[in-house]
């Protein structure tokens, strides 16, 4: 082989290497997506910017807080709720996951919607890949500690709290948490030792522990704070966080059929031997869960569509024996609306519990009613101890008139003795 051969292979498997070089594929490196910070504010900050009507937030701004409570439960969907040293929010978002308790967040506000439905604050569109920068996991926020149920108030709303030495209320022993067949949210009512004003404990029929019996002893409960109008309600993360393995306090539940409770789960207006009579015009009461998808209470209204008719429309319990008892209470939920005659709560003890209502005597209880615009507020306790003989009935009366009527209603109707 010649010099000039030898040089010219050379040069040749030099080209393809260069070329091969050259023909390498650089693959682009993605750009990291940067979410904007703006300027820092608290959750008691943003809150404070409601204004009684929707918000979209067009600034530049950003909260740190972490997750207090996620979906993986169930009880909630689409949602969470976050917390920092200030105050507590709900978060709706716009696709479920992605948020996970003890989640330490930045959430990027720019897009959001500051809102509130029935008194509860929440920030609404919350987009969790584009709102949303997790600091770090596993940040776990210790609750609020209370010995009682009436130092829960309206400024713990969204919070995470303990609730120390409650019970669920006798007349819920045997029950669920929800109604898990029917897929059904349910409220259970908790007390305290300490004769506090019981409240509600409020689980979706979606939650993976819907279908568990409520414990019967007492103890400890980790639960958030969430709103329904004037209603505050508890929220349960996990079963887990109900500790109840003390002895109930208290005296002695009573024994199977020594109460009686109707919720209207079941959207009948008459199961449970309840009865009534409409007296005056052409509306009687009825189920609804208007306003509250899921939760049905006993309603009332007069009012057509176009105006109001004169109405009288009874709601009456089956009777009761109060005859072995020694106290008696009843203790209902109500909530009204509009202008009109107040809904009167009655109890009997010569009703024959067919015949029309003015054949009977009946005495008004003085339950404590709304005042409007849909809050809810307990009408009790009220005690029955004046009427512990057999045959005692309860009723609600609806009045309106031809020019003017509430819209009434009631729900979680607790008698015990």
């Amino acid at each position: 082989m010649t010099i000039t051969k030898k040089i010219t292979g050379i040069l040749l498997l030099a080209g393809i290497s260069l070329f091969s070089v050259g023909c390498k594929k650089d693959f682009d490196t993605p750009p990291i997506k940067t979410i904007p910070e703006g300027n820092r504010i608290t959750i008691a900050d943003l809150r404070a910017m409601y204004q009684n009507a929707p918000l979209t937030i067009t600034d530049e701004l950003s909260l740190f807080a972490v997750v207090t409570m996620d979906e993986q439960s169930g009880n909630i969907y689409k949602e969470a709720y976050i917390q920092d040293e200030t105050g507590a929010i709900n978060l709706r978002l716009l696709s479920s996951g992605g948020l996970y308790q003890g989640d330490s967040v930045r959430v990027y506000l720019k897009g959001t919607i500051l809102n509130k439905y029935r008194e509860m604050m929440q920030l609404d569109s919350v987009d969790v890949d584009n709102n949303i920068i997790k600091q770090a996991t596993k940040k776990d926020r210790q609750p609020d500690v209370f010995t009682s149920i009436n130092q829960v108030k309206f400024i713990h709303q969204g919070k995470l709290i303990k609730l120390e030495n409650v019970q669920f209320v006798s007349s819920e022993l045997g029950n669920t948490y929800a109604d898990a067949i029917g897929l059904k949210a349910e409220s259970r009512m908790l007390e305290d030792s300490l004769g506090s004003t019981p409240i509600i404990v409020r689980t979706s029929g979606y939650a993976n522990f819907a279908g568990d019996t409520l414990p019967s002893g007492s103890g400890s409960l980790i639960a958030i704070v969430s709103q329904y109008d004037q209603t505050l309600q508890l929220l349960i993360r996990n079963p887990n966080e109900v500790v109840f393995d003390k002895p109930r306090f208290g005296s002695t539940p009573p024994p199977p059929g020594n109460s009686l409770t109707k919720n209207f789960q079941d959207q009948s207006i008459t199961s449970g031997g309840w009865t009534t009579q409409l007296l005056t015009g052409t509306y009687n009461w009825t189920t609804s869960d208007a306003g509250s998808t899921g939760n049905f209470y006993g309603m009332m209204s007069n009012w057509t569509g176009s105006g109001n008719v004169a109405s009288e429309a009874w709601l009456i319990s089956p009777a009761i024996d109060l005859s072995a008892s020694t106290n008696a209470t009843f203790d209902f939920r109500n909530a009204s609306n509009f202008s009109g005659p107040n809904m009167e709560v009655l109890v009997s003890t010569n009703y024959d519990g067919v015949s029309a209502p003015s054949t009977a005597t009946w005495t008004q209880l003085g339950a404590n009613l709304s005042t409007g615009g849909f809050a809810w507020v307990n009408g009790g306790p009220l005690s029955l101890n004046s009427y512990l003989t057999n045959g005692v009935y309860l009723a609600f009366k609806y009045t309106g008139t031809a020019s003017s009527g509430k819209t009434w209603e009631v729900d979680d109707i607790i008698v015990t003795w």
